[in-house]
């Protein structure tokens, strides 16, 4: 494939946002042209009433862990008071991190250097003794359950509460925006999302692009399984991912 000028690249943003979203701004920040393909998108949890519960109840944990900055605001909105101070928090990605402290979180949440669900652990398991610990987990379907599983194999007395859901859009939709985006490239954000958008515009579409970007191994290994090979984020992150992406940019670029 003839390589692109650097300007003409657009990048197709699975993530259901919008031009100032996250990865569109880190996209633009990297002299790419932000295209918009969401494939799955937010929804209420299953059970608004449960999640109002929980979140009025969060000084009654000595812990709030939540995966995602969604999880967060979710909580947040639900609960009708400040958040408790004192109530230690953790979070996945320092985007989350961040925004458990303009929701009021204090003392500062644990982030871990790592990525990922398996690092957070790691950085939790060092700092607090977990048994008989109550901790709470804000979660989505189809999430993964590493985190849940080593708390309450370490004694930990874990609560779950559905906090949102991210539900397909539908296949013919997807479709129709990604032909209206014309990508040269795309970001995928989770095995999940990978699976939807082949599903609605096959292995191939992604194989012809110039690149095909993946935050994570796990997103990685489930494109790959998927048959559209790609690369890897050196780390989980949006930032990260754009300027990846602006290196293989630079390599394919014509002098």
């Amino acid at each position: 494939m003839t390589p692109r000028a650097p300007e003409r690249w657009r990048v197709c943003v699975t993530h259901d946002e919008g031009p100032g979203g996250p990865l569109a701004s880190a996209l633009a920040a990297c002299g790419f042209r932000p295209v918009f393909c969401p494939v799955l998108e937010e929804r209420p949890a299953g059970r608004p009433d449960r999640v109002a519960a929980v979140a009025a109840r969060l000084e009654d944990f000595d812990w709030v862990i939540c995966a995602s900055a969604r999880a967060v605001r979710a909580l947040a909105a639900a609960r009708q008071a400040p958040w408790p101070r004192g109530v230690r928090t953790a979070a996945v990605g320092r985007r989350t991190g961040d925004t458990l402290i303009r929701a009021g979180a204090d003392p500062a949440p644990l982030v871990a250097e790592g990525d990922g669900a398996e690092a957070l652990w790691q950085a939790l398991h060092r700092a607090a003794e977990w048994h008989d610990r109550r901790v709470l987990v804000a979660t989505t379907p189809g999430g993964r359950r590493t985190l849940i599983e080593a708390l309450r194999g370490a004694g930990a007395r874990v609560e779950e509460v559905e906090a949102y859901r991210m539900c397909p859009r539908d296949t013919q939709a997807i479709a129709a925006d990604w032909t209206t985006a014309r990508p040269d490239a795309v970001v995928i954000a989770s095995p999940r999302a990978a699976a939807v958008l082949v599903g609605a515009v096959g292995a191939a579409s992604l194989r012809q692009l110039e690149a095909v970007m993946a935050i994570g191994p796990t997103t990685a290994e489930a494109l790959t399984t998927l048959g559209a090979p790609c690369l890897v984020s050196p780390r989980a992150d949006f930032g990260e991912a754009a300027h990846a992406l602006e290196s293989v940019r630079a390599e394919r670029t014509v002098p």
